[in-house]
């Protein structure tokens, strides 16, 4: 068959997501096209031709007619890419194209048989935001495209959401959330400046994209309540933060000497997964976070212990496998009292970081991809 794989960006992990799709799609023999970003390490297996998309606005916060605005103003890119992704692709005349994100490539406003028109081949892809808010008819959504007569069925990553979406798509399967567990990068500045300045204090991380969602709030209101002397902490990534919101974390660390954030992009998979391998804990305990995230399936895979909020995909499967401890997303003492646990003890259950890192493994990707072919 012929495969056209698309994605428009490589943020967060989504170059991550289309490159280990196109090579689970290669594998299977397939003629593959790759539009996207850039080619990522997938020349040796398809064809890479660049996507000519647009960047969809971001919202403004505290303006809500501005906001109301800029959806519909991305709701017209979200065609417009499309119809320019249709004739991208066209010469290929695959014969299935799939989504590594569905999220902004489906639309969001407009009748399903414009949609119909503009995506006119067989289409699969992973909607990874999957736990959403309850449907209200008339207003932006994506979902109701998942009727799309050229549908053959979705993915998700988070388990706990399929009911949600069965009105929408009979065909659902819950993916791995696999991640890139590439040798860590023992050369990287970052990780030689961590071990100089920790100096043997165990280590708690928080790494990846940097933003109030992360509970960066929780993190700063429970570093005071460790001793300095036995604690250290890491915020490492892309920031998403205001000005203001900046400034008051670069204050923090300087008064507080335990401190190290780097809020700069993590070069590639390889630096990220070495901060990771040089943590005894990892902070992820988002704040009004429903989805999965593959923080879980590097911390199993490195089998370092977890703190995450509870209630959620995230805390379900923590408690589930016993790789961490699920605490209440603005429990300052509960946070506490985790750390210290995990830093002391480790994985409240030795065997459930393997038991989680093969439950989200890449192997499992491909059987997934073979029956829709």
């Amino acid at each position: 068959m012929k495969i056209a794989v698309i994605d428009c960006s490589v943020s967060g992990h989504r170059e991550t997501y289309y490159k280990e799709f196109t090579l689970a799609w290669a594998s299977l023999g397939h003629d593959v096209l790759l539009c996207a970003p850039r080619a990522s390490g997938t020349e040796q297996a398809a064809t890479f031709v660049p996507i000519d998309t647009r960047p969809l606005r971001p919202l403004p916060a505290g303006q809500p007619i501005r906001k109301k605005l800029t959806v519909l103003h991305n709701a017209c890119i979200r065609l417009q890419n499309l119809s320019a992704i249709n004739r991208q692709i066209g010469d290929f005349h695959p014969d299935l194209v799939y989504f590594p994100c569905l999220d902004d490539l489906l639309p969001t406003l407009g009748p399903l048989a414009l949609f119909d028109r503009l995506m006119p081949y067989p289409w699969s892809g992973l909607l990874v935001q999957s736990m959403l808010p309850a449907y209200r008819p008339g207003q932006p959504d994506v979902r109701p495209f998942l009727r799309s007569r050229h549908c053959r069925g979705i993915g998700v990553l988070n388990e706990f959401s399929t009911d949600s979406l069965k009105r929408f798509q009979t065909r659902i399967d819950c993916l791995p959330d696999f991640a890139d567990l590439s040798q860590p990068d023992e050369s990287y500045p970052l990780l030689h400046t961590l071990h100089e300045r920790a100096a043997g204090r165990k280590i708690v991380s928080l790494t990846g994209s940097i933003g109030t969602r992360k509970g960066i709030d929780l993190l700063l209101s429970v570093i005071p309540t460790l001793p300095a002397d036995e604690y250290f902490f890491l915020m490492a990534g892309k920031s998403w933060l205001t000005e203001e919101q900046t400034r008051r974390v670069k204050a923090f660390e300087a008064a507080h000497a335990n401190c190290l954030f780097a809020l700069e992009r993590i070069p590639d998979e390889a630096c990220f997964n070495a901060l990771i391998a040089a943590s005894d804990v990892v902070f992820a305990a988002y704040r009004h976070f429903s989805g999965s995230s593959n923080l879980l399936t590097k911390a199993a895979a490195f089998g370092r212990p977890i703190v995450v909020s509870s209630g959620q995909c995230m805390g379900r499967r923590v408690e589930h496998y016993g790789t961490g401890i699920a605490i209440a997303e603005d429990d300052t003492r509960a946070c506490h009292e985790a750390i210290v646990r995990l830093c002391r003890d480790g994985v409240p259950r030795p065997e459930g970081p393997a038991a989680y890192a093969a439950q989200h493994s890449l192997q499992r990707l491909v059987p997934i991809l073979k029956s829709y072919t």
